[in-house]
């Protein structure tokens, strides 16, 4: 299975080569892909989401992966929600983004595989964008995780300003 990228280049999410991981077009993506399968109140981007968790920690390594953790979502234009994520019938996806993941982790030095802190931190700042930006009346959303400080996500970014923070924040770290 082929698509292409905005660079124009023919990629398979399923078996991703280490040039697939273009910074700019995994901030391009990530900038233009909206949080909870686009049913926020307003637009929230996945670039901004992984901003905002990179901001939560001081080691290094964890900071470099907060901002990557979302890489394959970065390469498939794609913020599956969890429950559809986790069914049966996406195995072979969660194994692909699982493999991307490694490969990240390999390119970039990183410790393998994505450490506890950045699963427990994504899953309070899920909670916490949850609050903010969904309609919570038929779901208590705290029964996932203890949120953050709602105060810790700000205002909504533009595609282009998540875009120019992420791949400034990507290179700040990275390089």
């Amino acid at each position: 299975m082929l698509v292409m990228n905005a660079s124009g280049r023919m990629i398979n999410p399923y078996e991703l080569n280490t040039v697939d991981f273009e910074p700019r077009i995994i901030a391009q993506t990530l900038s233009r892909t909206c949080r909870f399968w686009g049913q926020t109140s307003e637009f929230y981007s996945v670039a901004q989401h992984c901003l905002i968790m990179e901001e939560l920690f001081e080691d290094l390594d964890l900071k470099k992966w907060a901002l990557g953790h979302e890489v394959f979502e970065g390469l498939t234009g794609m913020d599956v929600p969890s429950p559809i994520k986790h069914s049966p019938v996406m195995s072979e996806y969660r194994n692909a983004e699982e493999k991307a993941l490694e490969m990240f982790a390999e390119i970039y030095s990183l410790s393998k595989p994505m450490p506890d802190e950045i699963k427990i931190a994504d899953k309070k700042l899920m909670v916490t964008e949850a609050l903010r930006f969904m309609n919570s009346v038929n779901y208590d959303w705290t029964q996932i995780a203890k949120p953050y400080n709602l105060s810790i996500i700000g205002k909504p970014l533009s595609m282009k300003e998540a875009e120019i923070a992420f791949i400034t924040r990507w290179y700040e770290l990275f390089d």
